[in-house]
C-alpha cells in the first residue's frame, strides 16, 4: 500500500469567484480579499462577474516540431517549442458589470429616447482587460491572474428550455497567466 497519497495535499474547488479590471491593472496585494483593488492611488476595484455555471477551464497549448535525423531514430533530435497560448473558458449568468463590460468588448449601452427605458446594446470591437480567476477549498486558495487578456469570439448565448441565460466567454491571454494560491506546496 502506498505511503505517499496525503488527501492533505488535494483540493476540490467547489467556490470561486473572476474579476475583470481595465488592462495592464497589477496583481492585487491580496487577491483572496472580500474586496479586491490593486493600488493605492488611485486604487483600482476590481468588478465581479457573479454567478459563473460550472467553474473555469484554464486550456494551455502550444505547438510542438520534432526535428529528426535519419541515424537517430530512438528518439527526436531536437524539439522546437512555439509560443505558449492560454485560453481561459467559462459561463457567466449574472448580467454585472464585469459580464456586461466583457460581453460589450469595448461598446455601450445607450438609452432609445429620452427616459424610454429602452436600451439598444451597442458592441464594440475589441477590447483588452485584466483578468482574476480565484477558488477556495476548505484549507486553501488558488487563482490566476492575467494582466491583459482579450475575448476569442463575440460569446456564444443559448435561451429556452431550462438553462439559465448567459456568456460563454472565451478569452485569450495576451500576457502569461500567472498561478497564485495561499499555501506554498513546496514548502516542507
Amino acid at each position: 500500500m502506498s505511503t505517499y497519497a496525503d488527501p492533505n495535499k488535494a483540493y476540490v474547488w467547489l467556490d470561486g469567484d473572476i474579476f475583470r479590471a481595465p488592462a495592464g491593472t497589477a496583481l492585487p496585494t491580496d487577491p483572496f480579499a472580500a474586496t479586491v483593488t490593486s493600488g493605492t492611488s488611485p486604487a483600482v476595484n476590481w468588478d465581479a462577474f457573479g454567478g459563473v455555471e460550472a467553474g473555469f477551464d484554464v486550456n494551455p497549448t502550444r505547438d510542438l516540431k520534432t526535428l529528426p535525423v535519419w541515424n537517430r531514430r530512438t528518439a527526436p533530435y531536437k524539439v522546437v517549442k512555439g509560443p505558449l497560448e492560454e485560453r481561459i473558458k467559462f459561463r457567466a449568468v449574472d448580467f454585472s458589470k464585469a459580464t456586461v463590460l466583457t460581453a460589450l468588448q469595448g461598446g455601450s449601452i445607450t438609452e432609445i429616447g429620452t427616459s424610454s427605458g429602452i436600451f439598444k446594446w451597442e458592441p464594440g470591437v475589441d477590447e483588452e482587460f485584466a483578468a482574476l480567476f480565484r477558488v477556495v477549498d476548505e484549507t486553501g486558495s488558488a487563482g490566476f491572474y492575467v494582466e491583459r487578456a482579450t475575448l476569442t469570439t463575440p460569446p456564444p448565448r443559448v435561451f429556452g428550455g431550462e438553462t439559465l441565460d448567459g456568456f460563454e466567454f472565451e478569452l485569450l491571454a495576451l500576457t502569461e497567466v500567472v498561478p497564485v494560491t495561499d499555501f506554498n506546496p513546496l514548502a516542507p
